[in-house]
């Protein structure tokens, strides 16, 4: 079985309005080129138009060194990549998938929300998948973001802290000024840059990090991310024009106490 081969799930529709809904980790660009070479295939015939039904089977000629990722960080252990918004981090037809695709050897070491883009960091050797893992677990990587939050922040640095209790339930986090059953402390700081009209302009800074903390605790402090529709206002998000949270893990710094692959000092940056 092709790594591309899937079952089409979907609506009737034309397959080229059907390619990026089936394959939602590879850019468009990318989908277009291999249409027009007729590098597509429904139910095993190469086509270039036409129609596609559910349950046809779809499927592409797509070698690994055909996908052009944005890789900001190559080294032997470790392997830094972009991942754009509207792709899942992890699990079947996600970007990690895609990343493992065309580095069978590499092992994902932390999520982003689905609709979060930035950078995601990869082990790809068994010692640099545990020293990554321990040094997420102790706090040693830290994470920067950039988001854009509603309503007007005085310019500024400030610590947010709460507890944060996860409710499997709801796939919904909560934060709790006081400690409650089940919670767990957590903090971020985060620096105001600049305002432009009723929104701000945000960096934080996080060591760690849970499920849903960064949304959850600017939300709770008053200023929610635009486009999160979880932890914002919808009826704000859709008059103000935002479809998808405005947040970008934009840098990735190593601070190990032990440093075993060469990485202190180094700071991974979005262009």
């Amino acid at each position: 079985m092709s790594y591309f081969e899937r079952l089409y799930r979907g609506k009737s529709a034309d397959v080229a309005k059907a390619l990026p809904e089936v394959y939602p980790e590879l850019p468009y660009a990318l989908l277009a080129k291999l249409l027009r070479k007729k590098d597509v295939f429904v139910n095993g015939k190469r086509t270039a138009t036409g129609m596609i039904f559910p349950g046809d089977s779809l499927d592409l000629f797509c070698a690994p060194g055909m996908i052009s990722l944005q890789v900001l960080y190559r080294s032997q252990e470790v392997l830094a990549v972009y991942k754009p918004k509207g792709v899942a981090s992890d699990g079947e037809y996600s970007f990690a998938s895609l990343v493992r695709y065309v580095y069978p050897e590499a092992r994902l070491m932390h999520r982003l929300d689905t609709n979060t883009d930035g950078i995601l960091l990869f082990a790809r050797t068994e010692q640099a998948y545990a020293v990554l893992f321990e040094a997420m677990r102790t706090h040693e990587i830290i994470k920067y973001y950039r988001a854009r939050v509603h309503g007007k922040w005085a310019l500024g640095s400030y610590t947010l802290r709460g507890h944060l209790f996860k409710d499997a339930k709801l796939g919904k986090v909560k934060i709790y000024d006081t400690p409650v059953k089940g919670s767990v402390k957590v903090s971020c700081d985060v620096t105001v840059v600049g305002t432009e009209g009723n929104t701000s302009h945000v960096v934080v800074r996080l060591s760690g990090g849970k499920t849903h903390q960064l949304r959850a605790q600017l939300a709770h402090s008053g200023h929610f991310i635009l486009g999160d529709g979880k932890y914002g206002d919808d009826r704000i998000n859709k008059a103000m024009g935002f479809s998808k949270q405005l947040l970008t893990a934009y840098a990735i710094e190593f601070a190990f106490e032990k440093d075993v692959l060469g990485l202190n000092g180094v700071k991974i940056v979005l262009p």
